[in-house]
């Protein structure tokens, strides 16, 4: 059995849906949650940390909805910034254009894994 035939197998997808809605909600908590700022704390950490969940979420949902590139990053861009939205309305927390950007640093280095690494090295696809 290849790495290929265990990602299309349907409990790998299965799988990869539920991993891809616990990590959302987990963010959801993390980025509505009052006093959810866990990790370590030094100057942008927050950036990394915005960089880091879209990067996760990205591949998920990549994963188990089997969705291309484009559609990739409208979705996770329109949950960003719903996001920042939602957090411009909570008064213990703050929107920030910036951490919009981290967000999409994070598909782009999530887009870039997809096509580089992933499917040339770990699948065998040729671009």
């Amino acid at each position: 059995m290849n790495l290929q035939s265990i990602i299309e197998h349907p409990i790998f997808i299965r799988s990869s849906k539920w991993l891809f809605w616990v990590t959302l909600f987990t963010i959801f908590f993390l980025a509505f949650s009052p006093s959810a700022d866990i990790g370590p704390d030094f100057e942008h950490v927050d950036k990394i940390k915005h960089a880091i969940a879209f990067l996760t979420l990205t591949l998920l949902f990549m994963m188990a909805y089997r969705v291309g590139m484009l559609r990739a990053w409208f979705w996770m861009l329109l949950l960003g910034s719903l996001i920042e939205v939602i957090q411009y309305f909570l008064p213990y927390s703050d929107a920030s254009l910036l951490d919009l950007m981290a967000d999409m640093v994070g598909i782009l280095v999530a887009m870039g894994l997809k096509i580089g690494p992933i499917d040339r090295f770990l699948l065998g696809r040729k671009p």
